[in-house]
């Protein structure tokens, strides 16, 4: 007897209803997702635990006909492809036809629905594959989509599922990310009864985009609106300063045509675009709204419709980066006291304490998250640092010694206190103390200098390179990059590659190197920026030494010649304390 059989229907329809649905929120996505592309302009989500009990969706969009009710329900049923052309030129979030038939496989599912064309009110249930008849009656308007007793006849899902409370988070959260898309949408959700989340209509996408960037802290004042138009594409941009830091990659959102997606590289393009603002490990609060031509566009990949293909991407990749480069600007950090009182005795006391000028609330879920806000620097202070130094040099006669006067002169840019914990130089300048981080500093400085001038030397021993087959073709078109920074690439016969040559300053740091080569795959300027920021900060003056003062004044020379007091990778390494603050530290009030 063969071993071979068809497998039951229903059981096939559940085998397949798993690719689509994995847990509640699931079913939230692709019932959101219908009620959008329904024209709905008021979204009310209501759950009872955690959406596995009960979780419906309620919309005041067009409904359902009543003889669209009929197929409604069986694999691939959709309003939203026709023809195979269809396919590639997508306009709705909704199109395979899927999430019905699979919902249903796994649930007791239930359609309220008026059809706003005929005024037709039907009611369809479809318990865990098996229809009941349709029935006449539904709500005045639009639909209610309901999903009962998810996985109850298939314990082995349920089991696997989390507590009610986390299930419900992840909706939650789900919402949260459609309603970023869709400001012109009022949503709400409604877990066991109580509402947890009611968002207005927003006249504007920052404004949306306000809603939950001010749960995390960040103010208003600190998150820009970007823009950038394409030839076939536009990109809206709503980020946060350089003062806005994550520890993680969580806040950055890629849309595309309203849909969330996954992409390594646009979100990539989003950190390149910060480059230097932020340093090394923080990662920036952006959400990107791409707007592209449909025909240009991929989400037939993945089921959940989570991933794309732009047959534009490095047009989009480019227009990321030229929004957030051109819109975002740098925060000096300013340290402030903050006054506290207190009695003693009953006696009033006053007491001050340093912290950032600005540091936002949190609520107990985002403190691992912190952020860091500062006032807006003094944008005068370098210029001013510069048309000082303009004029001492224009003083100062060639081939002699400085007079005393000059000398004097020459004094009065800043003085020079000292250093502290062997990390950071202390500056006088005007009203202000600088607190320069002298590893930063000189890191940016010798960045600089790198990239202007290379001394380049051979190898008389070739350092041979251990390179996948990726790394290798990417070499093969770009090693041209490499050579043109002063590191000299070939490759033999037998399809290896080695170093033939490095400049002078890598020599000590060969190691670095070689691992920045066989793992970095990127475009030219980010190449060329990430490779000097390596040789920098490896060259540069360590945390612990011991500067002279000839040093160090030399070094703070230079820091007021530098367009923006960051290291290469993207730290601050000044910060402010103001006359007039230090003075209410130490009790010494006006």
């Amino acid at each position: 007897m063969g071993s071979i059989s068809l497998l039951d229907p229903r059981l096939a329809s559940r085998i397949a209803a798993g690719e689509v649905i994995e847990r509640p929120q699931s079913i939230a996505r692709e019932l959101l997702d219908n009620a959008l592309d329904a024209g709905a302009d008021e979204i009310r989500v209501e759950i009872e635990g955690g959406g596995i009990d009960r979780l419906s969706v309620i919309d005041n969009g067009k409904g359902i006909a009543r003889e669209d009710l009929e197929i409604l329900g069986a694999r691939h049923a959709t309003s939203k492809l026709h023809s195979e052309n269809d396919l590639y030129d997508i306009k709705t979030l909704g199109f395979r036809g899927e999430a019905i038939y699979s919902i249903s496989a796994v649930s007791r599912f239930s359609i309220k629905t008026t059809s706003a064309e005929t005024g037709e009110s039907s009611t369809l249930v479809i318990d865990n594959g098996r229809r009941e008849p349709i029935q006449s009656y539904g709500p005045d308007k639009g639909t209610i989509a309901t999903a009962e007793n998810l996985f109850g006849e298939i314990p082995a899902r349920r089991y696997f599922l989390k507590r009610a409370s986390t299930e419900g988070s992840l909706i939650r959260n789900l919402i949260v990310s459609k309603a970023l898309a869709f400001p012109s949408v009022r949503f709400t959700l409604v877990v066991d009864g109580a509402i947890r989340l009611d968002w207005p209509r927003s006249g504007s996408q920052k404004e949306r985009c306000m809603l939950l960037y001010r749960t995390l802290g960040i103010p208003d004042a600190d998150v820009n609106d970007l823009t950038y138009q394409g030839d076939d594409f536009s990109i809206s941009v709503i980020a946060g300063n350089s003062s806005v830091k994550r520890s993680d990659r969580k806040e950055i959102r890629i849309y595309v045509n309203k849909r969330p997606v996954e992409d390594y590289a646009l979100m990539q393009a989003v950190i390149y675009g910060y480059g230097e603002l932020l340093p090394g490990g923080s990662f920036p609060c952006a959400s990107v709204f791409i707007e592209d031509n449909p025909e240009m566009v991929d989400f037939n990949i993945h089921p959940t419709k989570k991933e794309v293909k732009l047959r534009n991407a490095a047009e989009v990749h480019h227009g990321i980066v030229s929004a957030i480069k051109s819109g975002i600007e740098r925060k000096i950090p300013e340290a402030a006291p903050v006054q506290k009182e207190f009695y003693l005795e009953d006696s009033k006391r006053t007491e001050y304490t340093v912290q950032p000028s600005h540091q936002p609330s949190y609520r107990k879920e985002f403190q691992a998250e912190r952020t860091m806000a500062f006032k807006p620097k003094d944008s005068s202070w370098l210029e001013k640092a510069k048309a000082l130094k303009s004029e001492r040099e224009k003083s100062i006669v060639p081939q002699q010694e400085a007079s005393p006067a000059e000398e004097e002169k020459e004094s009065v840019e800043f003085r020079y206190i000292g250093q502290a914990f062997k990390l950071f130089l202390i500056v006088e300048k005007g009203d202000e103390l600088l607190f320069i981080d002298q590893h930063a500093a000189h890191e940016r400085i010798l960045y600089n200098e790198l990239i202007q001038q290379i001394d380049v030397q051979k190898l008389l021993i070739p350092i041979e390179l251990d390179t996948d087959q990726a790394t290798s073709e990417f070499l093969d078109d770009h090693s041209h990059v490499y050579t043109k920074l002063g590191i000299m690439l070939s490759k033999t016969d037998d399809g290896r590659w080695e170093i033939t040559a490095l400049p002078a300053a890598c020599r000590p740091i060969e190691t670095e190197i070689v691992d920045f080569i066989e793992s970095a795959r990127m475009d030219e300027e980010e190449l060329e920026s990430k490779l000097f920021a390596v040789i920098a900060c490896r060259a540069a003056i360590k945390a612990g030494d011991d500067i002279d003062r000839w040093s160090a004044e030399e070094l703070i020379r230079k820091v007021f010649e530098l367009p923006e007091p960051a290291c290469p990778h993207g730290r601050t390494f000044v910060s402010v304390m103001k006359e007039k603050n230090l003075r209410l530290l130490s009790g010494r009030t006006e």
